[in-house]
């Protein structure tokens, strides 16, 4: 692709060189870029890649995109832009020639519920036919090809891995919920190049913030929730104002939304959304286009929940998951069903057969005892996580957990508080340490559980083990008859974090091995 092409709908000042120079790629990462690539200089938080000019021209960048005063090296072509960060993800869409477009997009966005639902929306696309993507905390998830034949360019540097409970898909591991605009178009290529009709996306509010998905219009949008416990401060968003803010211009981005009629900030929500925007409501509430009723427990071999939907479509669903709120997380996936014109037969299909990895997963059931991996790493998350595990009917409910350091000390006081409440037993362990100590955390989280035993009379029952795998080996092997034990924070992860590294591990590939090697 020549440079004027790749910049011809963005707004820029040219600096120097030849326009009609070829450009077969684009980075902002250094270590990433090859010869005749893009570079574009972000200005970062810790990190400013303007200083790296003379490094990738060097290394055979094409073009340079700066967004401040700098030193050019002759022959190379610059140009310079108002904004790096809104500008890159208009490029990348440019030189994928716009897959989005090409795809029925869903994006869901949310404090709670985003990775079910979009996993609810995408198994329901699937189970009508359609070749369906995602891309979120579980990664990006597409039909397996041949990757080596691929002419996406930028596909080498990432590598599929192995998920035995997304037989017939690749998955690729993400380092954010919503991966940058560089990623996120080139995934979308590679759905494209395999065959894909239809991608669900998982929207964070830190993505629109950094704005990965700039330029991006989504065919539906699903806002599931707020809860301003998480992602407050830091380098993150600086108020609850700002976070509602990029939330709702996910929706904005969206031809059609669906929106919360029963979350509490829903009026806060609305002040954001641009006029006349079309949208629909769901919720218990009467005034709603989908509304949810008469929710009922079922229990099949394990829980689940069935409901009914009425306004705009009639019906009756089923979802092999337990906890009500689920029942929430699914009626914008079946409204969107719904005007897609796929009936209920095969939504409740997809509904009834869910398995998402690190999302309420029973990873070992001997029948004696069962071992269950979420991804619950808040209090309002480990809440109802524990409250739905109690439909299984456990014996005892034995909740293994550590609250991530550099993170909202809300969420430890919050995830201690649910496990004080609702476990039999807490192990507390380390999850992501970061930058803080195992003591620390744990020295927060404990204020929770003497805020219980003062309301209660009682002592919460708790051991502290700092290694994960030890505390995970002390519950499976102290486990006693009808038991089930949880082991919440990372989820599907595959790493744990402390001082700056990532040390492999996965909480269900642990519990798996553990349980084969105790011959259980």
């Amino acid at each position: 692709m020549k440079i004027r092409d790749l910049i011809k709908n963005i707004d820029y000042e040219y600096l120097q060189g030849n326009l009609d120079d070829e450009v077969k790629g684009l980075a902002h990462d250094n270590r990433l870029l090859k010869p005749q690539e893009g570079f574009i200089c972000i200005a970062g938080t810790r990190f400013d890649s303007h200083d790296l000019i003379n490094d990738v021209v060097a290394k055979g960048a094409s073009l340079i995109v700066v967004e401040k005063d700098v030193e050019l090296p002759e022959g190379v072509c610059a140009i310079r832009v108002k904004s790096s960060r809104e500008v890159s993800p208009l490029l990348a869409e440019a030189f994928y020639d716009y897959p989005a477009r090409k795809l029925k997009t869903v994006a869901i966005t949310g404090s709670k519920g985003k990775t079910t639902s979009t996993h609810m929306m995408a198994d329901i696309f699937r189970a009508a036919g359609y070749k369906t993507g995602t891309i979120g905390t579980n990664g990006a998830i597409m039909p397996v090809f041949d990757v080596s034949k691929t002419k996406v360019v930028n596909a080498d540097l990432y590598h599929p891995i192995d998920c035995e409970e997304t037989a017939g898909h690749y998955v690729y591991e993400l380092a954010n919920t919503t991966p940058d605009a560089m990623e996120m178009q080139m995934y979308l290529a590679l759905m494209v190049e395999c065959g894909c009709t239809h991608v669900v996306i998982e929207v964070s509010s830190q993505a629109m913030k950094m704005h990965r998905v700039d330029g991006m219009e989504f065919d539906y949008g699903i806002w599931t929730n707020l809860d301003f416990t998480d992602h407050i401060g830091g380098f993150e968003h600086k108020d609850e104002d700002d976070l509602i803010c990029c939330k709702a211009n996910m929706i904005n981005q969206s031809r059609i939304g669906f929106l919360n009629r029963d979350d509490r900030s829903l009026h806060r929500f609305e002040a954001y959304l641009n006029e006349g925007k079309k949208l629909y409501y769901y919720g218990e509430s009467e005034n709603t286009d989908y509304r949810v009723s008469n929710i009922t427990k079922t229990f099949d071999g394990y829980p689940g929940i069935r409901f009914n939907v009425s306004g705009k479509t009639e019906g009756q669903v089923s979802i092999n998951l337990p906890g009500e709120f689920n029942a929430l997380n699914a009626v914008p996936c079946v409204a969107i069903a719904q005007m897609e014109g796929i009936d209920y037969e095969t939504i409740n299909r997809a509904l009834t057969h869910l398995l998402i990895r690190g999302r309420f997963e029973i990873v070992f059931d001997n029948g004696h005892f069962k071992v269950c991996v979420d991804f619950a790493h808040n209090g309002y998350s480990t809440f109802n996580h524990l409250r739905a595990l109690r439909e299984y009917r456990p014996k005892r409910v034995v909740c293994v957990f550590g609250a991530d350091g550099n993170r909202s000390l809300d969420r430890r006081y919050g995830m201690g508080e649910a496990s004080a409440r609702l476990a039999d037993l807490s192990i507390i362990t380390s999850g992501h340490l970061r930058w803080e100590t195992y003591e620390k955390i744990t020295a927060d989280t404990l204020t929770s559980f003497d805020k219980v035993e003062k309301e209660t009379g009682k002592r919460p029952e708790y051991v502290l083990i700092k290694n994960r795998e030890e505390a995970i080996t002390y519950a499976i092997k102290n486990a006693q008859e009808g038991d089930i034990i949880t082991i919440i924070g990372l989820g599907h992860e595959s790493w744990q974090e402390e001082n700056g590294v990532k040390y492999p591990h996965s909480d269900i590939d642990f519990v798996r091995k553990t349980c084969r090697e105790l011959g259980l």
